[in-house]
């Protein structure tokens, strides 16, 4: 055998050896797993959202205090009322007497007189009703009113009165007209002066020459 090619052939047997010793320690292709290699790390789930925080409960608005109620505004420029005259709607504490005269007369006969007296305060009111019986021969009951309204206001110095009078005139039969009755309502508005008689009205009976008249007295009662 010749030894000039023996010793090439080992050489290169050697590197041989040595370049497949020197791949099985180098790292796996990719794709191919080893067992020195650990298992990879599965990915982290996601985070589940985080709940959202509970509305905290409102506190219930404050109650509005109550508003004082609105004086109108003069129109003219004047300034408004005070409350205080606004709420005025009554007359004064004082008294009036009131002191009517109902004058009934047929023709030139006497005339016969009925007074009514009643005290009212200023701004109020007052009234009498006053009804009688009269039994006739051969004839129905018949029923005779007399009634006074009145309604006085103490105006500066003067005295508004309203007053209304229900009065009924019975006449007795005549060789040309039968009995009967006549019936009067009065309401009249006057201005008077203090302690001063003053006429009211004056009505005619329809039939006959009969005449009725309303007369007043007012006094303010200090």
């Amino acid at each position: 055998m010749n030894v000039r090619w023996v010793v090439p052939a080992i050489a290169l047997l050697a590197s041989t050896a040595t370049l497949a010793v020197a791949q099985t320690t180098t790292a796996p292709a990719a794709g191919f797993a080893t067992f020195d290699q650990a298992p990879p790390t599965p990915p982290a789930p996601p985070a589940p959202p985080a709940p959202a925080a509970a509305a905290a409960p409102q506190a219930p608005p404050a109650p509005r205090s109550p508003q004082a109620p609105r004086v109108p505004r003069a129109t003219t420029g004047e300034a408004a009322p005070a409350p205080e005259a606004m709420r005025r709607t009554r007359g004064q504490l004082v008294n009036l007497r009131l002191e009517f005269t109902v004058t009934d007369q047929i023709g030139t006969a006497p005339p016969v007189r009925k007074t009514i007296t009643m005290n009212v305060a200023d701004g109020e009111s007052g009234r009498i009703r006053t009804n009688a019986e009269v039994y006739r021969r051969n004839a129905a009951v018949t029923i005779v009113p007399l009634s006074v309204d009145a309604s006085p206001e103490i105006d500066g110095n003067r005295i508004r009165l309203r007053a209304s009078l229900e009065y009924q005139l019975l006449k007795d039969p005549e060789p040309d007209l039968p009995a009967g009755k006549t019936s009067i309502t009065q309401s009249v508005t006057a201005i008077l002066s203090d302690g001063v008689s003053t006429i009211l009205s004056q009505s005619a009976d329809p039939l006959t020459d009969r005449k009725v008249t309303l007369e007043v007295k007012a006094t303010i009662i200090r």
